[in-house]
């Protein structure tokens, strides 16, 4: 089979009420098209083709940088599905495929493993053209329907076209098509625009299959795997049936989540084995988690590696591409912001540390803080091996401060320190007579 898959994203989104097109509202932390173009990839399409609005111009750039492969076609009006299948065709790549199959850059639930599973079965089945379809057992919605006779699939009603026995049907159309690309390139000029909306729908092309005695049929997955999202209401509910589907896998991971429904994920939320995640946690975009690692509540990370063995929290901070090296401790209340903090290190209580550099065995004690911002750039801070920072102690940097040295409580450091060194600042205790 030479697939060529087609992305619709081209539909305005009003309903969310945003200046981000609809597409690029996120789930799990990333954009929907990358959901669904990360699936095309997966499938080894020959060709990918994305139509999309005027909108989305400005937002070319970023797909590109992510997706080299991708072409761009434009629907300029937005006159429906199959008005902008029609105009994938001018990307001629796709001529040179057998298949073609039809996602929704808005519907990014929709699994691997369910369009190969389609896709399978349409080639077993020397199918023409194949729904994927789903049980709604709610009828109150806006898919259309699935007209089954004698045992086949007949046709498909859009909502504005239901009589009211047909929205009692249960079985309903995704909006996702398997299609015979050269079959699906001269029949979808048959479709017409005569319903409520004048609209040009790709559903009717499987009235115009079965009566040119095409072999057509329909493919069943998930509910949860077909959710399109309309406005920041079906976003919410995309968004919680995706948490759920994240804790439901790091669970049968071996994670330990204590209240699986506070910790929230991100896409690419890695986690290693034997770690235990307390309440209310929250993993922003690239956390890479080891094994044996426990995290207490109130944690909130992003763009952090953790390595084996360390404990974080309660109430971290981790953020911009911070390392955090095997059996470390960050404690309550510490920031770690950009940097390298190496294996054995303890922050434990009330500290920032940003853009530094901390080496093996060393003790940050509490409310230490690394000034990094001059006011116009942001400087580096090196601590060596096996120092010790007393608490309330202020490191102005650009500083190194080198392996074995001591700084004692309440120093204001500003120089650069020496291997083996103690510095400290003492203060008189001044008492005044009560008169």
């Amino acid at each position: 089979m030479i697939l060529s898959v087609i992305i619709l994203a081209a539909g305005q989104g009003t309903r969310m009420n945003s200046d981000i097109p609809k597409v690029f509202h996120e789930v799990g932390n990333y954009p929907m098209i990358y959901h669904v173009l990360d699936i095309s990839q997966k499938l080894k399409a020959k060709s990918t083709t994305v139509v999309i609005s005027n909108q989305l111009k400005n937002y070319k750039t970023f797909l590109l940088s992510k997706y080299q492969h991708i072409k761009f076609c434009y629907q300029h009006n937005q006159l429906g599905t199959a008005h902008a299948v029609l105009e994938a065709f001018k990307n001629y790549e796709i001529k040179e495929t057998d298949t073609t199959l039809v996602l929704y850059g808005d519907t990014p639930s929709v699994t691997f493993k369910t369009l190969n599973a389609a896709l399978r079965d349409f080639d077993k089945k020397n199918l023409d053209l194949s729904v994927i379809s789903m049980i709604v057992k709610d009828l109150n919605n806006s898919y259309g329907r699935l007209l089954i006779k004698k045992g086949k699939l007949n046709k498909i009603i859009e909502k504005t076209e239901q009589t009211n026995e047909e929205k009692k049907i249960q079985l309903c159309n995704s909006g996702i098509m398997i299609i015979k690309t050269k079959h699906l390139f001269k029949k979808i000029k048959k479709i017409k625009n005569k319903n409520k909306k004048k609209e040009f729908y790709l559903t009717d092309l499987v009235e115009i299959f079965i009566k040119e005695n095409y072999k057509v049929s329909n493919f069943n997955c998930k509910l949860g795997e077909s959710m399109g999202v309309n406005d920041k209401e079906d976003l919410a509910k995309l968004e919680k049936q995706f948490q759920e589907d994240m804790r439901k896998k790091f669970l049968k991971k071996g994670v330990t989540l204590i209240d699986p429904s506070s910790v929230y994920f991100s896409k690419d939320t890695k986690i290693g084995k034997d770690v235990v995640i307390y309440p209310n946690v929250y993993f922003g975009p690239g956390v890479k988690v080891g094994d044996k690692v426990t995290i207490k509540s109130f944690c909130d990370i992003e763009l952090t590696k953790i390595g084996n063995g360390s404990v974080i929290g309660p109430f971290a901070r981790l953020r911009g591409d911070t390392v955090i090296d095997n059996n470390a401790k960050i404690g309550n209340f510490v920031e770690v912001k950009k940097s390298k903090i190496n294996h054995d290190v303890k922050i434990s209580h009330l500290s920032y540390i940003g853009d530094s550099v901390i080496e093996k065995n060393t003790n940050i004690g509490a409310g230490t803080i690394t000034c990094n911002f001059d006011g116009f750039n942001k400087n580096k801070t090196y601590i060596g091996e096996n120092c010790f920072i007393g608490s309330n102690t202020s490191l102005i940097a650009p500083i190194k401060i080198k392996k074995n040295s001591v700084i004692g409580a309440g120093t204001v450091v500003d120089k650069n320190v020496q291997e083996g060194s103690v510095v400290y600042r003492k203060s008189k205790l001044i008492k005044k007579d009560k008169t």
